[in-house]
């Protein structure tokens, strides 16, 4: 193998290795909740950034769980905001955005965008607590 191939397999592993970040947006209907899942390691620590869409009358909450359905985070009629948690152990964890509109009114779609990180990733989420905490 040549240099120039020997630096490229070198450079796809290390990009490979320190990807943890994972950035996603979608539509979130009235009255529906949608949930995703996501493997996280032992005493690893876990950071999410979510923003939603205003909707007047409607309310979204989010909830995250490990696979045994403890309660890792969670908080009611969300906009913006972050959140963190630790891992015990290798588990795998899901986070679920519930939307809630009252009878009352007419809902429409809301876009959610969540961007989670995991691992050395989440230096750049120091502080969080404290905010998440205001």
């Amino acid at each position: 193998m040549d240099r120039f191939g020997v630096v490229l397999l070198a450079l796809v592993g290390a990009t490979a290795l320190f990807q943890t970040a994972q950035a996603i947006m979608f539509g979130l209907e009235p009255n529906t909740q949608k949930c995703l899942k996501d493997d996280m390691q032992g005493n690893q620590i876990v950071a999410g950034e979510y923003e939603v869409t205003g909707a007047p009358g409607q309310k979204i909450n989010y909830v995250v769980r490990d696979s045994k359905g403890h309660i890792m985070s969670q908080k009611e009629d969300i906009s913006k905001g972050k959140f963190t948690f630790t891992s015990e152990m290798y588990d795998t964890f899901e986070i679920c955005f519930i939307s809630q509109v009252p009878p009352t009114h007419r809902g429409v779609n809301q876009e959610v965008s969540l961007d989670i990180k995991k691992g050395i990733e989440t230096k750049s989420y120091e502080g969080v607590s404290a905010e998440e905490e205001r």
